[in-house]
């Protein structure tokens, strides 16, 4: 078998750049890594996978914290195209992810013996269980970490490294399509003010169309039941209801159907977030789509930056917008 003397007499490289290429250190080139990576495997060199662990002091592993309550694949299926994502690119810069269930009044615990005990490299947390103290140890310890998510609460986020999608765009791309198909009159169904994400794509559904009607609720296909009947008592019936998320899609859909309102005739529909079920409402749901899976890569990516560059600070905005037209949008005409 194949030692790692061999491997670097045969890349004409040290035995220490052999060693920075295998443990994928970014003081050499992705290019000089392929190479003498493929020159390792064609060796059949195997690195020993403890002695590497002593060397570097690294578990090549990181931990996912979330909430993981029963019932969340229905309730948020894109948190786990976000996981799906985030660990086929750790995966690829071998590292293994590991799922950590925990909410916000626990989160400091649990990564404080996550870090004390040195059982990971580094953190993906999403931002729903973001605190203002856990802010405060990761950023004062300069602990690796991506958060998959702005931080709602800006004193919590201010020095979090954090990813996040565009709802400000993503509802002006919503608003364009309407406007291009001649829609003049909307309403937005959303959440209470406090619901960033809600507020983000209202936003930007007001940066292109003017005289938006407002209602708020929870985030749910009950309030969505409650406001698609009480849009439909409003003086003027809008041409079409934007909704912040699928679950009010849903409920707006089930009131349109009590009241024998058709779906786009009577009144359209379109929604955030391509959930599984937007394909099966009849007619299927217009919504615009969120690449869940690559902000997972990408946050799988950073991490890894992360965790070799620890100074290294990322907020950034990622992957766009996309429009899926369905049946339940069509042209108005002008």
């Amino acid at each position: 078998m194949a030692t790692i003397k061999d491997v670097a007499r045969e890349a004409g490289v040290s035995i220490s750049t052999v060693s920075k290429a295998i443990n994928g250190s970014y003081t050499i080139s992705e290019e000089q890594i392929k190479h003498i990576k493929k020159i390792a495997a064609q060796m059949g060199y195997k690195p020993n996978a403890r002695a590497q662990t002593f060397a570097r002091k690294s578990t090549r592993s990181a931990v996912f914290l979330s909430c993981l309550d029963r019932n969340t694949a229905f309730v948020n299926p894109h948190m786990f195209e976000m996981i799906s994502g985030a660990e086929s690119s750790l995966r690829e810069k071998g590292y293994s992810l590991f799922l950590q269930h925990c909410e916000a009044k626990d989160i400091c615990h649990i990564a404080k013996g996550i870090i004390d005990s040195k059982s990971a490299d580094g953190l993906l947390i999403h931002a729903s269980v973001i605190t203002r103290e856990l802010s405060i140890m990761l950023t004062r310890g300069n602990i690796p970490h991506i958060v998959i998510g702005k931080p709602e609460k800006p004193e919590a986020g201010n020095s979090l490294c954090w990813i996040d999608n565009n709802n400000c765009l993503a509802g002006e791309v919503a608003a364009r399509y309407l406007l291009e198909l001649g829609y003049k009159t909307a309403v937005f169904a959303g959440g209470y003010e406090t619901d960033k994400i809600s507020e983000d794509r209202l936003s930007g559904v007001q940066n292109e169309m003017k005289d938006i009607v407002v209602l708020r609720g929870e985030s749910s296909i009950g309030d969505g039941n409650r406001m698609g009947l009480e849009l439909l008592s409003l003086p003027e019936r809008p041409q079409v209801v934007i909704c912040a998320n699928n679950h009010l899609a849903y409920g707006c859909l089930q009131a349109f159907r009590s009241k024998n309102v058709s779906i786009p005739d009577g009144i359209s529909l379109v929604a955030f977030d391509d959930h599984p079920f937007a394909l099966f409402m009849n007619p299927p749901l217009t919504t615009v789509s969120i690449d869940v899976y690559e902000m997972g890569v990408q946050a799988g990516k950073l991490l890894v930056s992360k965790i070799r560059k620890p100074g290294m600070q990322v907020q950034s905005f990622t992957t766009v917008p996309t429009l899926v037209a369905r049946g339940s949008t069509h042209n108005v005409g002008t």
